[in-house]
């Protein structure tokens, strides 16, 4: 995990959670909420791939703009979308992208804001065949709702 965080640190990636729901979440950024914090893995892994293509489509300002409360204060909506840009655009279109695992932990407030959250690794083929990671997170907010907190690409 420390491996995606380091590699745009400022994205704020941090592994994430969501909330059980039998419904995936209506919207990217806000999963189904739980007050026990507890994780419909399904329901997770499918609001990370509505992430990954609101990526896709070059909608990461409207992510930032929906983000947990941690990742706007972490980083600027300037530098968090000049990060992915710089991340994205010289692997291409996505061709194609399989989950590999979708993980919860809990931020310890030093390596990881505390909270709790959830993370879903993908791996995606990009045009010209390059297959790359890319790790979304999400966070359980204050307010116990479950939001997108982090994005990372990379080898």
């Amino acid at each position: 995990m420390k491996k995606f965080v380091s590699a745009i640190g400022i994205l704020l990636l941090l592994a994430t959670g969501f909330a059980a729901a039998q419904q995936p979440p209506a919207t990217p950024q806000a999963a189904a909420q739980s007050a026990a914090g507890a994780i419909e893995p399904n329901a997770v892994r499918d609001a990370a791939q509505r992430v990954a293509m609101a990526m896709d489509a070059g909608q990461a300002a409207k992510l930032w703009d929906e983000a947990s409360v941690v990742t706007r204060k972490s980083v600027t909506r300037d530098a968090f979308i000049a990060g992915i840009s710089k991340a994205r655009q010289p692997l291409g279109k996505a061709t194609g992208r399989n989950w590999v695992s979708v993980r919860r932990q809990a931020g310890d407030g030093k390596a990881l804001p505390s909270g709790l959250y959830a993370s879903v690794e993908f791996l995606v083929e990009f045009s010209g065949k390059r297959t790359m990671r890319e790790l979304v997170s999400f966070r359980l907010d204050e307010d116990g709702t479950w939001r997108f907190s982090g994005y990372v690409v990379q080898p």
